[in-house]
């Protein structure tokens, strides 16, 4: 896919949108449930819950352990790549009526239990990463060919690895 200069407005208008409503999120300092103990111990321990993916993502993005508390980084990536798959999907639900894709689009992020998944300092990039992740491959499995179903195989695998049920 290839952004034109309409997609990369939408983009740059809507994560604005995102970000001033998840301001309050962006400069809180209190840990929430599973923070506390991750920025004590520094340890990953996501894949004891069926989230490996997560694991490997936050070693990558620490280079290594302990893991570090790096908020509000993980939830302005997390918000990004999900408004970026947004904009991926907006042009064929919605075509070129912006208004509405951002009025419906900011009712995912605007849901209260998406809010307390934005709510983690550490768990935040990985469950908008899983939820943009779901948004690519359903996108691409509306396409028959063997390699979009490919893909979206591929890609609900990861977004299964990195969301706990």
């Amino acid at each position: 896919m290839t952004f034109n200069r309409n997609d990369k407005m939408f983009v740059s208008i809507f994560l604005s949108l995102v970000l001033i409503y998840t301001f309050p999120l962006l400069t809180q300092q209190a840990y929430y449930i599973d923070d506390l103990g991750r920025s004590l111990y520094g340890g990953l321990g996501w894949s004891e819950n069926g989230r490996p993916l997560a694991d490997v993502i936050f070693y990558i993005i620490n280079f290594g352990l302990p893991i570090t508390d790096l908020s509000p980084l993980p939830l302005i990536l997390g918000l990004t790549v999900l408004v970026i798959s947004l904009a991926y999907i907006r042009d064929y639900l919605f075509g070129d009526d912006y208004i509405t894709a951002v009025l419906c689009f900011m009712m995912i992020i605007a849901n209260p239990f998406f809010i307390e998944n934005l709510s983690y300092k550490y768990d935040s990039l990985t469950m908008c990463l899983s939820v943009a992740i779901s948004i690519m491959a359903s996108r691409k499995s509306y396409s028959r060919e063997i390699s979009n179903i490919i893909i979206a195989v591929t890609l609900t695998i990861a977004y299964l690895s990195l969301y706990q049920a």
